[in-house]
């Protein structure tokens, strides 16, 4: 080949990196490589703005923003090889909600972009990615992991005592006599009360005559109580190991004097598993679907080529 020839193609070789006449060409710094994709030193920038904002953090050291974008890339190509993407009216509707959430209006919305630093282009972008990733995440993690209801019932027998023991509770009778009475004439007439109890007369007959409590037109019965909802000495009694249905106690307070009776005792028992149910299939779920996220996200990563260079 003629040197002439040689000089030519070399010059024109050259010009393809000279400045156009229009402007200088701007030569953008690479900070990693993820499989074939670059990221470059000013969509680091860019993003680092909203993953700060996204994580509540805006003291982030940019190499730790950066090993994020790296993760979310990777997420993002396997949704692409999978074919997923995110039509532009799913991102519209996106930004509406938030600015909806937010009281918004769209001079509101720019003036937002324009005070964090960022373009509305790579808003949408980052939104794009947030959607892939959910989109992928669904599929590949999410839709792959069920809670059969033998899971959540073993769960429950297993915690049963650390997480859905109740307090014991028991159901009790009362005939109250105020101190208004005097305290002398208020404990004599409970002293006498009782003792026909003893001989077998009817709590709820002694109750509906002489009681001047809430309940005594129902016979005294007060209903189911949890240990701990009584004054002191109501509860003292009522949940004593030694107390059993059928005794009955008379009991002085700052307000009268009680006559009480304990109808039924409960002393262990449980939140039903139906009540429970949901929260706990709900809580199963969530640890699963972490611990699958994780191992699928690490496999991605042990696959990818990925260098850094900031």
């Amino acid at each position: 080949m003629k040197k002439g020839v040689i000089l030519t193609i070399v010059l024109l070789i050259l010009e393809s990196f000279l400045p156009s006449p229009s402007g200088a060409v701007i030569i953008e710094k690479v900070v990693a490589v993820v499989n074939k994709q670059v990221i470059t030193l000013t969509e680091l920038q860019e993003r680092a703005i909203l993953i700060r904002k996204a994580l509540r953090n805006p003291n982030i050291p940019l190499k730790e923003v950066l090993r994020h974008i790296v993760v979310e890339t990777i997420q993002v190509q396997r949704a692409k090889e999978l074919g997923l993407s995110v039509p532009e009216d799913v991102i519209d509707n996106y930004i509406e909600n938030f600015m909806k959430e937010n009281n918004l209006d769209s001079d509101s919305f720019d003036k937002l972009l324009k005070d964090w630093g960022i373009t509305l282009k790579a808003y949408r972008e980052e939104v794009r990615r947030r959607i892939l990733i959910s989109k992928v995440v669904n599929l590949e993690v999410k839709s792959r992991i069920a809670v059969p209801e033998e899971d959540a019932r073993e769960y429950y027998e297993k915690h049963k005592d650390e997480t859905y023991l109740l307090p014991a509770k028991a159901r009790l009778a009362d005939i109250f006599i105020p101190r208004g009475e005097g305290d002398k004439e208020a404990m004599k007439k409970a002293q006498d009360i009782l003792q026909k109890l003893e001989l077998g007369e009817s709590f709820k007959k002694m109750a509906s005559l002489y009681s001047q409590g809430p309940n005594a037109q129902g016979g005294g019965d007060m209903g189911w109580v949890r240990k701990g909802e009584l004054m002191a000495p109501l509860d003292a009694f009522l949940f004593s190991p030694e107390s059993k249905p059928g005794d009955m106690k008379l009991i002085e307070t700052e307000s009268g004097v009680h006559i009480v009776k304990i109808l039924e005792k409960q002393e262990k028992n449980y939140v039903p598993f139906d009540k429970v149910k949901k929260d706990i299939t709900k809580q199963l779920y969530q640890e699963r679907a972490s611990k699958r996220y994780q191992d699928w996200l690490n496999t991605l990563v042990k696959k990818a080529y990925v260098k850094i260079l900031l």
